[in-house]
């Protein structure tokens, strides 16, 4: 298998575009799955520096949705290229964040009726060894600050729950590797949930954002407190994790601390 992050907040590679945004392609024996789309303005670069064209992908999934992660859904739709799209159901309903007198519209803004879509609350397997989480308990509320983010749901403006916030769950014979958008769910819920739902009890890795850019001090030492428990073999920082909860997590657990951008691969057998 192999990942590939084509968008991330960071770049150190020569050529490549960053931005405010997410994505990762991941190939496997049989499949070519984008998961996010960024937010619209890399994407396209990144994949031709690494060859890869539109009509190249098999199917997209969105982590949630959030513009930042569902903006290079344009490209598909200016292209006329329509993909299998997996989400979970909440991902359609308008969403904001409110600062102040601020009001930022950071939902999907291009129409999806066109693509392939599976729509699904529940889990459900991607591929041979990939399983899309479905809808994420979130037992351990000490993980969910969210503050400004806001989602309208029959014409009321309501605190976004984030239930349409999913993940990647990769079994493997090292144990489970997770790939999160942003975890808004709170990555140890996040966890938690993967190792029910694929019994598995090893955490091998976890690619992609945690969130943790604006956590308290208190709840970012407590995440990391609990991942030295879970002893993986290594941990990305990406997207949204923040540089602060980064350079924590780096002096904490060391070398199995891996700061992604624009580019990054990893491959897995």
């Amino acid at each position: 298998m192999k990942i590939k992050i084509l968008v991330d907040n960071y770049v150190t590679q020569r050529d490549f575009l960053a931005e405010h945004g997410f994505s990762i392609f991941i190939e496997d024996e049989v499949e070519k799955i984008l998961f996010d789309t960024g937010q619209g303005i890399a994407l396209l670069h990144n994949m031709n520096l690494t060859g890869l064209a539109l009509k190249d992908i098999d199917k997209i999934i969105l982590s949630h949705g959030h513009d930042d992660h569902t903006g290079g859904l344009k490209f598909f739709v200016e292209s006329e290229i329509y993909p299998g799209l997996i989400a979970h159901p909440d991902v359609v309903y308008p969403k904001y964040k409110i600062q102040g007198e601020k009001k930022k519209n950071i939902g999907i803004n291009v129409p999806i009726d066109k693509f392939k879509k599976i729509l699904t609350k529940d889990s459900l397997q991607v591929s041979k060894h990939i399983l899309f989480s479905g809808e994420v308990p979130k037992e351990n509320r000490w993980e969910l600050e969210e503050t400004a983010y806001f989602r309208e749901k029959g014409g009321v403006l309501e605190k976004d729950p984030f239930v349409d916030d999913i993940s990647l769950f990769v079994s493997l014979k090292e144990g489970l590797l997770i790939i999160t958008g942003c975890a808004h769910s709170g990555i140890i819920n996040i966890i938690d949930y993967g190792f029910e739902v694929t019994r598995t009890k090893k955490l091998y890795g976890i690619i992609g954002g945690m969130h943790l850019r604006d956590a308290s001090y208190e709840r970012i030492e407590k995440t990391i407190k609990l991942m030295l428990e879970l002893d993986p073999e290594f941990l990305t920082i990406s997207h949204c994790t923040g540089s602060i909860a980064g350079s924590l997590f780096r002096e904490k657990l060391g070398k199995k601390v891996i700061f992604t951008d624009a580019g990054w691969e990893f491959n897995v057998e």
